[in-house]
This record gives C-alpha cells, sequence and structure tokens, in this order.
C-alpha cells in the first residue's frame, strides 16, 4: 500500500511557515488528506482544514466557462456568436473572433499582462487596454497559448449578462452541489476564486459524473466537446482546463495568484482527483513535483499506469510555434521594411520619441556615442537608462522596467530610406507598434 503521508512529509518538511491542503479521493471516497501550517486573508490567520479557503487562481476558468455554457443551452448567448456583440467597445477585428475562441484560447487577442510589462505610468485599465488594442496578435483559431486575455474577456461577457458572474456561479453552480465554502470575487474570469478542498472534489465529482442539478440538457456534452483549430489540430484546452493524454479522459489547472497555488488533477473515467493548495510564505516552491509524486503512485497501485511525466513543464516550456511569432504588418505603413541598426551607419534615423496607442506609453531613442540608448519619455534624469542589449547580429533586445516589473522583448525597426516609421516590441503575444512621433 502506498504510503502518501511519507511523500508529502518528504515535499514539506522544509516548507515552514507554509499552509498546505493535499487530498485524493477515488470516487467520491478518501484515499489521502494531508494539512498542515496556516493561511492568511486579510487580517485573518487561521488553520488549514479541508474547508479552509485559498484563492485558487486560475482554476476560477473551470467555473467561467461551465457559466458562459450554462448560458448557451439556455440561448442566452451562442458559442459562435462574435465577442463584439457583447463587448462593442473591441476594435473591429473582434468581429472575427468567438466565445468559443475565448474558451478555447485560440483568440489571438493579446495578453494584456505581458502588455503591463512595456508601460510606464500610463493611468490605462485593463478592459482599456484590450478596447485600445487595434489588431490581434495573430488570426483568431490559428494556434493554441494559454494566457489570461480570453477569460478575462469571458469574464466580462458572462458579467453582461448576467449582471454578476460570481453571483451567477453561486446560484447555478456552488449551491447545486453543496460547495458552501467556495465565493468568487470581483469579476470572475482568469481568476477571481476562493475555494476549499473539500468543494473542488464535489466539482470533480460532478464533472466526472456529468451531473450538476438543474443544468439545462446537453451540458455537459458541450463542455467536454473538442475545439478543432484552423489547422486541424484539436486544442488541448476546453472549458478551463487542460487535456492530458491522447484520449483525453484527464483534465488539469494549475493556479498562481500572489501568495496562492494550486493544482488540480482528474481522472475522468477513472474518478480519482488529486488536490493541492499551497499558501506560500515563501517564494519557490513547485507543488506539481508533489502532485505528480502522488499522482504517479496512486495510478500505479489502483490501475497499474506507468509513471506521467511533468504535465505543466510539457505545456508551459513549450517551444513557441513560428504562427505565434509571425509579424502583423503595420496597417498605417504597409511599404516600411526591417532595419538593421548594427549595419547602418546612420543612427540618427533612429532618433525620435516613439508612441505606442495600446498601452498609452512613449519610449525615447537617444545619442549614445556611435550608437543609440532607449528610455521611457517623460521621465527624469533619474530615470534615464539604457533599456536596449545588442545581444547579436541583428539582434536588439529591451530589457523594460516600467511600473510593472521587467520583462525581455525583441525589438525591430521598419521604415524606408533614411525613415523610421516605427518599432515593434515583440513577445509571445505578437509585436506591439510604437509609432514615430513628428
Amino acid at each position: 500500500m502506498v504510503n502518501f503521508e511519507a511523500i508529502a512529509n518528504k515535499h514539506v518538511k522544509n516548507e515552514t511557515g507554509r499552509g498546505f491542503a493535499v487530498s485524493l479521493e477515488r470516487e467520491g471516497r478518501p484515499l489521502f488528506k494531508y494539512f498542515s501550517g496556516t493561511a492568511e486573508l486579510g487580517s485573518e490567520t487561521y488553520p488549514v482544514t479541508e474547508n479552509a479557503p485559498f484563492d485558487v487562481g486560475s482554476v476560477a476558468k473551470q467555473f467561467v466557462a461551465c457559466c458562459a455554457a450554462i448560458l448557451a443551452r439556455e440561448n442566452k448567448l451562442c458559442l459562435s456568436d462574435p465577442i463584439r456583440k457583447y463587448l462593442p467597445e473591441m476594435g473591429g477585428y473582434a468581429d472575427k473572433i468567438t466565445i468559443r475562441h475565448l474558451i478555447s484560447m485560440t483568440s489571438g487577442v493579446r495578453n494584456v499582462y505581458l502588455m503591463k510589462y512595456l508601460m510606464s505610468d500610463s493611468p490605462l485599465g485593463e478592459m482599456e487596454m484590450f478596447f485600445r488594442q487595434r489588431q490581434p496578435a495573430n488570426g483568431p483559431g490559428n494556434f493554441w497559448g494559454y494566457g489570461e486575455a480570453d477569460y478575462i474577456l469571458l469574464g466580462h461577457v458572462v458579467e453582461r449578462l448576467t449582471g454578476g458572474n460570481a453571483g451567477f456561479a453561486n446560484e447555478r453552480i456552488f449551491k447545486p452541489l453543496g460547495m458552501k465554502d467556495t465565493r468568487g470575487y470581483g469579476i470572475m474570469g482568469g481568476g477571481g476564486l476562493f475555494s476549499t478542498v473539500r468543494d473542488l472534489h464535489l466539482w470533480f465529482e460532478c464533472l466526472a459524473e456529468r451531473n450538476l442539478p438543474g443544468a439545462p440538457a446537453g451540458l455537459f456534452d458541450m463542455i467536454f466537446s473538442p475545439h478543432t483549430m484552423n489547422c486541424g489540430e484539436v486544442c488541448p484546452y476546453g472549458f478551463g482546463f487542460f487535456y492530458d493524454g491522447a484520449e483525453r479522459d484527464i483534465i488539469w489547472q494549475y493556479g498562481d495568484m500572489n501568495d496562492w497555488q494550486c493544482v488540480v488533477r482528474l481522472y475522468l473515467k477513472r474518478r480519482l482527483s488529486i488536490v493541492v493548495l499551497t499558501y506560500q510564505k515563501n517564494n519557490g516552491f513547485e507543488p506539481v513535483g508533489l502532485a505528480l509524486e502522488l499522482e504517479n503512485e496512486a495510478a500505479r497501485e489502483l490501475f497499474g499506469l506507468p509513471e506521467r511525466g511533468n504535465y505543466k513543464r510539457a505545456y508551459f516550456e513549450r517551444p513557441l510555434r513560428q504562427s505565434e511569432t509571425e509579424r502583423v504588418f503595420h496597417p498605417d505603413y504597409p511599404d516600411a521594411v526591417k532595419q538593421n541598426p548594427h549595419a547602418d551607419e546612420n543612427k540618427t534615423k533612429y532618433f525620435g520619441r516613439y508612441y505606442g496607442y495600446e498601452i498609452d506609453t512613449r519610449f525615447e531613442i537617444v545619442p549614445d556615442g556611435s550608437g543609440f540608448q532607449m528610455k521611457y519619455a517623460g521621465r527624469g534624469a533619474e530615470g534615464f537608462v539604457n533599456l536596449l542589449s545588442f545581444s547579436g547580429e541583428g539582434e536588439i533586445t529591451a530589457t523594460t522596467r516600467g511600473e510593472w516589473g521587467s520583462f525581455r522583448f525583441p525589438l525591430e525597426f521598419f521604415g524606408s530610406g533614411e525613415k523610421i516609421d516605427y518599432f515593434t516590441l515583440r513577445r509571445g503575444a505578437g509585436h506591439f507598434y510604437f509609432t514615430r512621433e513628428a
């Protein structure tokens, strides 16, 4: 018989001051439960039990997607509807993005969290950044890429249709299942949910048994329906969860929100569910390792299954596909071509102030000996730093140092002749354009 406690102790023995809630269940019956330490919510400190609330981060996506599915089955929205029907403030490109694209994370919408790393001191809010976007990072349905943007937008769609998506989830999901210690906050989307070990197992039994009291007919057929991308591949992401394995019989999600982390796994056909929730006083602990070892031992003992690899690494550390970094040409400068400052003796043409409308931020390119520097515009001399790194022939990288922290973005200049029209900062979420000001 597997000694689950020894496995848990091995992982948490040096994690003093951290709260842990670990639980495995099969067919609704406990296999192993482990609770340790304390957690904090506001000014309250409480011991970790199966009813102790944890911020479960991205696990909220499953409930937002379920809300959207309920609305769809009740004919209050359609998965093929363009999101601009519900969010008319979005740009015209959103006419081609559907609710299904948001649910499967194939919309191509830029990741606002990456965009925030580029911002200096702009007062723009999250949704304002979405509404100012002029084009997607990539065409809708072209590829799948994990991020928060799709579910932030999905949460706002549900919010506008229900008057409060957290309240709607409470009435249609949490109360019917007896999830009495689960509550949403704010506008649930990429996050915004506190839940407990006990309540999450109730939710997983609901998914495995396809039984939600009061649910409209066909709800679970919709939730577990595969989504095919434009290339013909089946998307690895469903209604708020990853699929693991060719048979799509294992679903999972990782959550990370401030001091909270979690891993949840569900074997649908075998009705084995694994929950690891942590409150991290010290950064650096990785709950996936603990969840993976417990899962492997349980799956071997109960079902004779071989060990599974690190599923989180497989999805989050995969190489970017070429389509994920393809350049969308600036609509105002169709004839501009890429310039190479390394080989260009005339550096003066790069000098000037550039404005990025999508994030309301300005950069300045100024002389620096035989080359040039880049800085945020409008800052005093004490904030003057060279944001550029010439890391190889033809390659320039900008290490942004805005209000939201530092991040590295490859940088490319575009223009013609002696004039530069704009430059881009590129990441997996696509190119961000900074147009030269007069």
